[in-house]
C-alpha cells in the first residue's frame, strides 16, 4: 500500500525542474480572493428546474397558470355554477359511499357524494344536488329549479375521437 502511494506522489509531482520557464503552467491563486473548498456558486432554483414543466397528466390547456381564486365570502355571494358544463372524470366506492369526480368547462373540479356536490374547497355548493348510478356509469345533476342533466363517464373520449 505504502510503495502505491509512493508511486502515485512520484507520478503527480513530475520532474523537478531547474526554473519557472520550463515548468507547466499553474494558475497562480492569490490567498484574498480564493473561494474556501466546498463552496457552490448552484443555488436552488438553478438546480431545481421542476416547476417550470406542466404536468405530463394534464391536458394542455389546463397545465397553464390560472388567477388567484377570491374567497366565497369576499366575492359577494355563493359561485354559479353551469351543470351543463360539466363532464364526469370518475365514478368511485368507498364502503358504501359512491363518490363522481366531475370537472367544469371553466376548470373547477368537484365531487358529488351523499346527494350533495361538493367544490375543491370541500365546501357544498348550495341548491344542486344530484345522483349517481354506477353500474350504468351516469350521474345526474339537479338544480333547484328542477333542471335535470345526465352525464355519462367517458362521454367526452367518444365525441373527440369522432372526427
Amino acid at each position: 500500500m505504502t510503495t502505491l502511494t509512493l508511486a502515485l506522489l512520484l507520478a503527480t509531482a513530475g520532474p523537478a525542474s531547474a526554473g519557472p520557464e520550463t515548468s507547466p503552467a499553474v494558475p497562480a491563486v492569490s490567498t484574498g480572493t480564493a473561494m474556501p473548498i466546498g463552496t457552490s456558486t448552484q443555488t436552488v432554483s438553478s438546480l431545481y428546474t421542476g416547476d417550470r414543466v406542466r404536468d405530463p397528466f394534464l391536458p394542455a390547456a389546463m397545465g397553464a397558470t390560472s388567477a388567484r381564486r377570491v374567497d366565497d365570502s369576499k366575492a359577494g355571494g355563493p359561485e354559479i355554477v353551469d351543470i351543463h358544463g360539466m363532464s364526469v372524470r370518475g365514478i368511485m366506492r368507498d364502503n358504501k359511499v359512491e363518490y363522481a369526480l366531475l370537472t367544469a368547462e371553466t376548470g373547477g373540479t368537484y365531487y358529488l357524494r351523499g346527494g350533495k356536490l361538493y367544490n375543491e374547497r370541500n365546501k357544498i355548493v348550495p341548491g344542486i344536488t344530484g345522483n349517481i348510478k354506477a353500474k350504468q356509469k351516469t350521474v345526474e345533476l339537479i338544480t333547484p329549479d328542477k333542471d335535470v342533466q345526465v352525464l355519462r363517464l367517458g362521454e367526452d373520449d367518444k365525441e373527440k375521437e369522432k372526427p
